[in-house]
């Protein structure tokens, strides 16, 4: 969690790391002579698309809710920036396209691979060696305010830890 939050947290500054700006020059101006404010605009813009598609993958892996709205606000502001950019990187090949073109790519994939996975199916991969479990599982994720869910859930997890405690004496 911690490093995905990161990472988003990065991407989220992401208008300096494409523009090859140091944090700490983030408020004088000549960190910025090297660049124009259409850049700096579609780097900021990009930062938030990374930043959507990268906490939906890890709402997704967490089973939060919010996944699907994060990858898909994330997806549709990357598509429309890809759509910009790439021209540019057509025409010009630039170190700085590359990198946008690249990173775009890569996280879309990740994130897209994310959002194609059903729930159920991580579910199953998490808890595939207690099925009983995953079953109840996969039934709270769909009722999540079902209260009596919860705590069968709950108890379940008691009577899991305890066999494990039992186990290792």
């Amino acid at each position: 969690v911690l490093s995905m939050c990161a990472l988003a947290t990065i991407y989220y500054f992401g208008f300096l790391l494409f523009n090859g700006i140091r944090f700490r020059d983030i408020f004088k101006r000549h960190a910025y002579k090297h660049t124009n404010a259409k850049r700096v605009i579609g780097t900021i813009g990009l930062g938030f698309a990374l930043s959507a598609i990268i906490i939906g993958v890890l709402f997704k892996l967490q089973f939060w809710t919010g996944a699907e709205f994060n990858l898909l606000i994330g997806f549709i502001f990357t598509g429309i920036i890809f759509l910009i950019a790439f021209p540019f990187y057509l025409r010009n090949k630039t170190a700085f396209y590359n990198r946008i073109i690249k990173r775009i790519l890569i996280i879309s994939s990740v994130g897209l691979m994310a959002y194609v996975v059903p729930t159920d199916s991580l579910v199953d991969l998490y808890h595939g060696h207690n099925p009983e479990y995953a079953e109840l599982y996969k039934k709270r994720l769909k009722d999540r305010d079902n209260v009596e869910l919860q705590e069968e859930l709950y108890k379940m997890e008691r009577e899991i830890e305890e066999a494990k405690r039992q186990n290792d004496n």
